[in-house]
């Protein structure tokens, strides 16, 4: 089949592979100069920083994203580097201990800091267990598996419906260690009243704090894992790439982007380039927005009215951010127990924060920052004695309170003052800056309105598919899925590579 991919950023790049090595002609049009989307690497002056904090789940031996590179045999291409993040909060900071203090360390923390909520912390951590547990009887196949899995999920079924506010009602009273676990969301910019509760232990993983708690102990399932990769986001992009360009079938074109999707009868006939010239094709695979897809690249008149409803309108994803790229001479992360990474929270009302968000409200980093340091675990990004650092936070993509092109370099400053009361000297020991704002990031993404995260996991709002409407038209990346994320990209888009396969 002559396959047209839309987009090179990973989920795009992973279906390429992949039906590069079933024998497919595949083509990935990439409107951008450079390959990999948000998950390329950045380079200036010797320094090299990724487009967002990057410590990622499942790429240790035998989990979904680290399978996906042995079936394409680039495995040895990405190493995965085991590491911790740290947690301030206004009052208290959740620290990794130099002394390893066993798998429920951060538990037996919180119940000296809040002992009113100990057995509630107890309730919470055997949820945690079992959600867990759920997580990876999901992905086993087998008869005995799923019997395995609905006796493990059936004492928690009837939290299924439940939101992110009412777990947290259900085993906290007190606000400020209720935030610890809900904190979290102002990544996703949504709302605990809407998120799915029973993800928040998912996404709370403990290895994520410790690198040392085990994966694998007593009769539970295995834990994913969670890393860095070293050098940067950019060496799996590099691996993919490499991999389709090394087949006869398989060719990147950058500077081209796909201006519209033509079809005949209901189904995709070609895709007219952005240098006007139409190429016929079998199948277009589409990652990016669903919103430009839909009713740009295709046409509302192409889509039913109840499709565009459930699917297109209700599209709930995440905001932007606004990022601070330096290139320093000393280590700031001794300011942070020497870990890469470190989220800054300065407000408990961690839902008031993320409906100002939505509203279009920037916070200008009085409620928050992180600060991650690649070249903490990849000394390779940046010059010797140096390290690549990035001060970062959410953002709406249209600030009601400025505007970026105006605003960047004062909100910039702004953003670095708050970072400097826990780091000093970040500016002193200054050699570059890149300032990204969300308008950075809707060019990088032909997005309109940029989401981070892709697609936020939501009660009762689903993503659209990976099938659409349209024979021969496949919608994979962030916003088809309802975790944003590397695996998910990579999962989800050899999800649809599956499907496609079946039915061609």
């Amino acid at each position: 089949m002559i396959i047209a991919v839309i987009g090179s950023g990973l989920a795009g790049l992973t279906a390429a592979a992949l039906l590069v090595k079933e024998g497919h002609s595949v083509t990935v049009y990439e409107q951008h100069e450079r390959i990999g989307g948000v998950t390329a690497t950045i380079e200036k002056e010797g320094y090299k920083w990724d487009w967002g904090q990057m410590l990622i789940p499942n790429f240790g031996e035998g989990e979904s994203g680290r399978k996906i590179l042995e079936k394409l045999g680039i495995s040895d291409k990405v190493k995965a580097l085991k590491s911790y993040r740290e947690n301030y909060f206004p009052d208290f900071r959740i620290s990794r201990p130099k002394d390893f203090q066993g798998k429920y360390w951060r538990k037996e923390f919180l119940q000296e800091l809040f002992p009113e909520d100990a057995k509630g912390l107890d309730k919470y951590f055997k949820i945690y267990d079992r959600i867990h547990d759920v997580s990876a009887l999901l992905n086993k196949e087998g008869f005995l598996s799923k019997i395995k899995l609905f006796l493990t999920f059936l004492p928690i079924m009837k939290k299924k419906e439940w939101s992110a506010q009412k777990l947290m009602d259900y085993c906290f009273t007190n606000k400020k260690l209720q935030a610890v676990f809900i904190a979290i969301l102002a990544d996703y910019v949504a709302s605990p009243e809407v998120f799915p509760g029973l993800i928040i232990p998912t996404i709370n993983a403990e290895s994520q704090y410790d690198e040392r708690v085990p994966l694998d102990y007593g009769r539970h399932q295995h834990r994913q894992s969670w890393s860095y990769i070293e050098n940067g986001m950019g060496t799996i992009i590099a691996a993919l790439a490499g991999f389709i360009e090394g087949k006869k079938s398989g060719k990147i074109l950058t500077n081209t982007a796909i201006n519209k999707i033509n079809l005949e009868d209901g189904s995709v006939k070609s895709v007219l380039l952005s240098n006007n010239e139409e190429v016929e094709v079998d199948l277009v695979i589409a990652s990016g927005g669903a919103k430009e897809l839909y009713l740009d690249l295709v046409g509302s008149e192409h889509i039913t009215q109840e499709f565009i409803k459930t699917y297109i309108d209700p599209l709930f994803t995440t905001e932007s951010v606004f990022m601070v790229h330096l290139g320093v001479d000393y280590d700031p992360s001794i300011y942070q127990n020497n870990a890469a990474l470190c989220y800054y929270y300065f407000t408990y009302d961690i839902n008031e924060s993320i409906k100002e968000c939505q509203k279009g409200i920037y916070h200008e980093g009085k409620d928050g920052l992180l600060v991650y340091i690649p070249s903490k675990h990849s000394p390779e990004m940046a010059p010797p004695g140096h390290h690549a650092v990035t001060v970062y936070t959410i953002a709406p993509n249209i600030p009601t309170n400025g505007n970026w092109k105006e605003n960047k370099e004062k909100w910039a400053e702004k953003l670095l003052d708050i970072a400097e009361k826990f780091i000093p000297g970040l500016r002193e020991h200054t050699k570059t800056k890149i300032i990204l704002t969300p308008e950075d990031f809707k060019n990088r993404t032909h997005l309109k309105h940029h989401a981070f995260g892709g697609t936020v996991p939501h009660v009762k709002v689903p993503p659209p598919l990976h099938k659409t409407p349209i024979k021969g038209l496949w919608f994979i990346g962030g916003q088809s899925e309802n975790f944003g994320g590397v695996v998910s990209a990579m999962v989800g888009a050899e999800s649809a590579v599956n499907m496609l396969l079946k039915d061609y």
